[in-house]
């Protein structure tokens, strides 16, 4: 199940400097959020209020010790 799971997944989050759409985004060691326009890259902490459905997807394929 976790094994080829995606390293990302386009988000309907708007970027909190730019506002455009977010990838949610993984390594092997840590999972974040990430503007390809602006190239910023934020904190999952700052999202999980407004969680859509695409992260929450994104998060159950995930080891918890990444988050």
């Amino acid at each position: 199940m976790f094994w080829g799971s995606s390293r990302e997944k386009q988000t309907t989050l708007p970027c909190p400097v730019c506002a455009e759409k977010m990838l949610i985004k993984r390594t092997c060691h840590e999972a974040y959020m990430y503007c390809g326009h602006c190239q910023k890259k934020f904190d999952l902490k700052a999202f999980i209020p407004q969680m859509d459905s695409a992260m929450e997807e994104f998060l159950e394929n995930l080891y918890s010790n990444r988050i």
